[in-house]
């Protein structure tokens, strides 16, 4: 796999530059649109929250707790989202490129991955800026957000990977995904506090893989020790769906390319 990343450098390279510029192609301010949404979004998080709302996290004392824990399950919602999305098109996106030219498929995945980190390292920096001038400690705990993110990349590459599969066969994929992550937003501990749950509702969402990936970052931010346990379900959700991706590409080879 990293033997064929750097033999098709120059194809992701030329993917992930085309990807970037797309997104801000004929407007004014260019580039700066990467940064002007994020930046939007922790200053509607952090002051509109905390200074007009009064939105108070339980056991925390900081008058920015709530927003930071909200940016912090924004950080890894974001990253799980921006891949989920990205990636389902995929195939039908770069149909004349699949046609055409012959090459590893999962290359396609990797400036989707490229972008979808620079996004989320924008926002995290963001949110570690407020932190420190509104003076909210920063604690070691921080290290955690390593493998809770990359447990949150692996997630989402693969579920994408499926779901890309699926929509050449099936194009009500693509809508039907929006739908499910709408419900997942609420089943996932983002906007509320986990605590305000009872213990039968938390067990139930906790069979949400996104959920222990949301819940570690949250601690890791708000300081409180997580632990790396709860990372080994979403970890073995993800097992299962990189398999069933495989094998159903292994499979429907053929008449995928017929499809796109």
């Amino acid at each position: 796999m990293l033997a064929s990343i750097l033999r098709y450098r120059g194809l992701i390279y030329a993917i992930a530059q085309r990807d970037l510029k797309s997104r801000y192609i004929g407007s004014t301010l260019g580039p700066l649109w990467l940064l002007l949404p994020p930046v939007f979004m922790v200053f509607i998080y952090t002051i509109i929250f905390s200074q007009i709302m009064r939105a108070r996290m339980p056991g925390v004392e900081h008058q920015y707790a709530y927003s930071v824990y909200l940016c912090a399950g924004l950080v890894t919602w974001n990253l799980m989202l921006e891949l989920v999305q990205r990636s389902k098109g995929l195939f039908i996106e770069h149909a004349n490129l699949i046609k055409k030219a012959s090459f590893p498929k999962f290359i396609l995945f990797i400036p989707v991955l490229a972008v979808a980190l620079l996004n989320s390292c924008i926002l995290l920096v963001l949110v570690l800026g407020f932190m420190l001038l509104s003076g909210f400690p920063l604690t070691s705990g921080l290290l955690m957000l390593i493998p809770a993110l990359a447990a949150t990349m692996l997630l989402g590459l693969v579920t994408g990977a499926l779901l890309a599969i699926l929509n050449v066969f099936f194009r009500d994929v693509g809508q039907l995904t929006d739908i499910v992550f709408q419900a997942l937003f609420w089943a996932t501990p983002i906007v509320y506090p986990v605590t305000i749950l009872s213990d039968s509702m938390q067990r139930m969402l906790a069979w949400n893989p996104l959920f222990p990936l949301v819940r570690t970052a949250q601690s890791a931010f708000l300081g409180e020790a997580p632990a790396i346990a709860p990372l080994a379900y979403p970890l073995a959700v993800s097992t299962v769906i990189l398999i069933l991706a495989a094998v159903l590409y292994r499979r429907s080879y053929a008449d995928l390319l017929d499809q796109i």
